[in-house]
């Protein structure tokens, strides 16, 4: 069902220590603002910078507004600040990110159908190779994840479609709030914005790919380097546990995750992969805090519905 309405647009970046990303992307995010022909507004949320990125866009960009967080919550800061401001839609961007000057009304039109809570846009990386958009979610082995279509920009990453990618993109205000935004649970990160999806999917909302809309992503460099490779893959597989205990609720698939989950503990132990023990090992003090936040009984969708749904929509 579609509905006609002149909605209120708000592109806010999340930045940490990024004055120098900033000075790179902002110029042209705040360009596209004023190229929509929608009411579009640009806003920094500063998770405590301490390398004057407040001072500099203050400074380079008097109608951008800034918005200093506490603490620095990762994606999570992002809950807050859109409980408090009125905006229609958000387009949620990491300070890395460069945009093409019309990528957001593309964003902006599939929120004509009442059901759309995300849509992603085309990703390239700075050097021109193609990054991502369109993704589908799955559980192999007992274990969920998430992959892209294809990894080179072909003829599919021109085809509109469902997705499950909500790392960045424009999201439904209102629909985001009625969610509880990014858990916490999966703090510092990773896996965060792949629950937000899912839930989302499962109470009956539509997340899109767009390939009219572009925008240029850096890579994020600083997982890695405050985590380092191996503490980067403890994180990840530690939210892969998390995720599943909270989310999961198909018989199968958790028949599946509890017969499986040995043999490849095992069998990653042999193979000398210890960051999915360590993983593992991490998640299991946070096991009753994620089944305390399982997905509620009211779902429209089951989980192989969504799984379905997303890779052949």
């Amino acid at each position: 069902m579609e509905r006609s309405f002149k909605p209120t647009i708000n592109i806010i970046i999340l930045n940490y220590n990024g004055r120098d990303l900033l000075a790179e992307c902002m110029p042209s995010i705040v360009e596209a603002s004023h190229t929509s022909k929608y009411s579009c507004k640009v806003t920094v949320i500063d998770n405590v910078s301490t390398d004057g990125s407040i001072e500099f866009v203050k400074a380079e960009f008097c109608d951008v507004e800034v918005v200093e967080a506490k603490e620095n919550l990762v994606l999570c800061s992002y809950n807050d600040v859109l409980r408090i401001i009125k905006d229609d839609i958000v387009i949620l961007l990491n300070n890395d990110i460069k945009v093409r000057n019309d990528f957001v009304d593309p964003l902006v039109e599939r929120f004509k159908d009442e059901d759309t809570f995300l849509v992603s846009p085309k990703s390239y990386y700075f050097d021109g190779r193609y990054e991502g958009g369109r993704s589908y979610a799955f559980i192999k082995y007992g274990v969920f994840g998430t992959d892209h279509f294809f990894k080179e920009d072909c003829e599919q990453a021109n085809e509109k479609s469902y997705t499950f990618a909500s790392g960045y993109g424009a999201f439904d205000r209102e629909k985001f709030i009625e969610l509880g935004g990014y858990d916490d649970l999966y703090l510092p990160g990773r896996l965060e914005d792949a629950d937000l999806c899912f839930r989302a999917w499962k109470m009956g909302y539509k997340c899109y790919y767009e390939p009219e809309s572009v925008v240029y992503h850096k890579g994020a460099e600083s997982f890695k380097d405050n985590f380092g490779v191996n503490g980067t893959l403890v994180i990840n597989f530690r939210n892969v546990f998390l995720f599943m205990w909270k989310n999961i609720s198909s018989p199968l698939f958790l028949l599946e995750h509890i017969v499986l989950l040995f043999p490849r503990l095992i069998f990653a132990c042999l193979r000398g992969q210890t960051e999915f023990v360590y993983g593992f090992l991490k998640a299991i003090p946070l096991l009753p805090k994620a089944v305390k936040r399982r997905n509620p009984e009211n779902c429209l969708f089951t989980d192989r519905d969504v799984f379905e749904m997303v890779r052949h929509g």
